[in-house]
């Protein structure tokens, strides 16, 4: 202790904090505590008169829409053409002519490559001649034989001569089979110089330019890809696969007009699923290692728009029609894991509703459990809405706050979470 403090205490007995009714210390900590409290709970009373005597927020109220829902399966997956070809010469030549333009709608038929025809020209005018000759062989050998026939009959030849005659006249006839056949091949040569397109649709680029040699069965010259219609294929879990299988056992499937189930296609850039096409198979095991069905959607695609390998979602209907209530994902709030709801009682007075969500409707948020068709739900003011207190309620649509509505944008979760009293739960949403 400094020399200042000294003599204030020197000589003085050091004091016993246990006989507490003969310490004056003692007597003034007790006031000091009790004057703080007073103070600390005037202050308490002072802010909830405060807080009592602000106005009742204005919100905008509406009752749950009734609608006819369907539940969804979403899955992701990829776009693939009904129709692949890789286009491949049938002879070996040198390339003379590219008619096509990389990236055009092809028609079967149509030309892709020409390959030089010359050389199978002449192969061609050969046979041909080959043919004539056998021709003419065979005319010979026909008289001669007939010839021997007639001399056979009266009796003046030898029959090994008439058995010479009719070999030669089977002979020259499988001549002229031959030399037929051998034309036909070097005319279907000569057409496959001209390399069609097998199918119609989309070419892609050209893999040889002209002057290139190109080698019959074994040179990729392009590709072309179908385009209307498409394939999405998708993988679905074993979980959604059972279900489905239990729904069409029980014949709760949602089936189009010809019998097939519907299924619906977006695109990364899209809203909604635009698309609308048909399951028309699923793969006869699961994979092993993913514990997923491969399944696969035929989607009509006219204006080509759909390319293969797109990345797309797909919906599916989980369950069969049902009636249910709907209200904005703004009117709903979420404490920890529960979801709740504002609903204004007959005194416009808010109260705090637990509810149980679902799956989006056309923008809105089914509700499973919790709520009531007459109730009155605050769907636009939420933030400023304390539970059991007062407040000013305005008719309003729920439409008009659908989640596709971007004119109405949700309020960020940090700033309903900055504005939120001590006794009302934090909404995310």
């Amino acid at each position: 202790m400094s020399d200042f403090f000294y003599p204030l205490f020197r000589n003085r007995p050091v004091p016993n904090y246990a006989e507490k009714d003969n310490e004056p210390f003692h007597i003034c900590g007790k006031w000091l505590i009790a004057v703080v409290l007073s103070l600390w709970l005037a202050g308490c009373n002072n802010q909830q008169a405060a807080t009592h005597g602000l106005p009742a927020p204005e919100v905008t109220v509406s009752k749950p829409e009734q609608k006819e829902v369907v539940n969804w399966n979403e899955f992701t997956g990829r776009t693939a053409a009904v129709k692949l070809v890789s286009v491949t010469p049938r002879v070996s030549g040198y390339i003379v002519d590219i008619p096509f333009k990389e990236g055009d709608v092809v028609h079967k038929g149509d030309l892709l490559f020409q390959i030089d025809p010359r050389p199978y020209q002449h192969a061609c005018e050969q046979a041909l001649g080959q043919l004539q000759q056998a021709q003419a062989n065979q005319q010979l050998q026909d008289v001669t034989f007939a010839r021997q026939q007639r001399l056979r009959e009266t009796g003046v030849i030898a029959k090994e001569d008439y058995d010479t005659a009719l070999s030669n006249k089977s002979q020259a006839a499988s001549q002229v089979i031959s030399a037929q056949a051998a034309l036909a091949s070097a005319q279907l040569n000569l057409e496959f110089t001209h390399v069609t397109s097998p199918i119609s649709g989309r070419v892609s680029r050209q893999l040889v330019n002209i002057g290139n040699l190109v080698q019959a069965d074994s040179t990729q010259l392009t590709t072309i890809v179908s385009i209307d219609p498409i394939y999405a294929y998708f993988s679905m879990d074993e979980l959604a696969a059972l279900s489905y299988q239990r729904l069409g056992r029980e014949g709760k499937l949602a089936r189009s007009q010809d019998g097939k189930v519907p299924v619906y296609l977006q695109l990364q850039d899209e809203t909604g699923f635009p698309h609308e096409g048909t399951i028309d198979f699923s793969d006869n095991a699961f994979d092993s290692t993913t514990g997923t069905l491969l399944v696969r959607g035929t989607f009509p695609n006219p204006d080509g728009f759909l390319t293969p390998g797109n990345f797309v979602r797909v919906r599916l209907a989980s369950s069969p029609k049902y009636n249910a209530l709907l209200v904005a994902d703004r009117a709903i709030g979420s404490d920890q894991d529960q979801s709740f709801v504002y609903v204004v009682d007959a005194k416009n007075i808010a109260r705090l509703r637990h509810v149980k969500i679902g799956q989006l409707a056309e923008g809105l948020r089914v509700v499973k459990s919790g709520l009531q068709p007459d109730d009155e739900v605050i769907i636009n003011g939420i933030i400023k809405v304390r539970p059991d207190n007062p407040v000013k309620p305005q008719q309003g649509a729920m439409e008009q706050f659908s989640s596709n509505d971007i004119s109405m944008p949700l309020a960020s979760s940090d700033s309903r979470a900055t504005q939120a009293g001590p006794n009302r739960p934090k909404t995310t949403r």
